[in-house]
């Protein structure tokens, strides 16, 4: 009997430290939205020798810059917690792609440090980097002056953690993200 009162006890402290998934804390529950669902991506800016917006495609340079969604995240107190509110951490964002079809290819996942915290009941906007310039870069050959367009489902992931409680949870929010070479002039 010793032995399963032990074993209820050890696993109701391994659980309790795992956190949640679905945004839920000991003292709020915690939502996630971005501005823009779905980011069309120009690949890339065609300039001349100056910097001056160039025809794509003829003798300019191509320049990428990143792309960039407002995201919202929320925390609402549960009712019963009163003085005992817990602000919450959002620690960083975890960005994963899904290749939306067969010809787009694999997009390794991005990872943004965060460390803003919030009063529970409160929110906050944030500016997340949903594609880079680099990866911009590693798409461009392939991209640049073809007519070909990669469609990716995006899931933005925020790891948040109560400052009070140490609880931890995520929120997640998605989005479409289509990268092609718009004509620029």
């Amino acid at each position: 009997m010793k032995k399963i009162s032990l074993l209820c006890v050890v696993l109701s402290f391994c659980l309790y430290g795992c956190g949640n998934t679905d945004g839920s804390l000991n003292t709020s529950y915690v939502t996630a939205t971005v501005d823009n669902t779905l980011v069309n991506s120009d690949v890339t800016t065609w300039v001349d020798s100056t910097g001056a917006k160039a025809t794509a495609c003829s003798p300019s340079l191509p320049v990428t810059s990143a792309d960039i969604v407002t995201a919202t995240i929320s925390s609402k107190a549960y009712s019963n917690t009163g003085s005992m509110a817990s602000p919450v951490k959002i620690e960083t964002a975890t960005i994963t792609y899904s290749s939306s079809d067969t010809a787009t290819p694999a997009m390794a996942t991005k990872y943004q440090t965060i460390g803003t915290i919030i009063a529970n009941g409160g929110s906050t906007t944030l500016p997340v980097e949903i594609v880079s310039s680099y990866q911009k870069q590693l798409l461009q050959s392939a991209l640049a002056c073809t007519g070909t367009t990669y469609n990716y489902y995006v899931k933005i992931v925020f790891d948040v953690t109560e400052t009070v409680t140490s609880k931890k949870s995520t929120a997640e929010v998605s989005l479409q993200l289509q990268l092609h070479d718009y004509i620029d002039k």
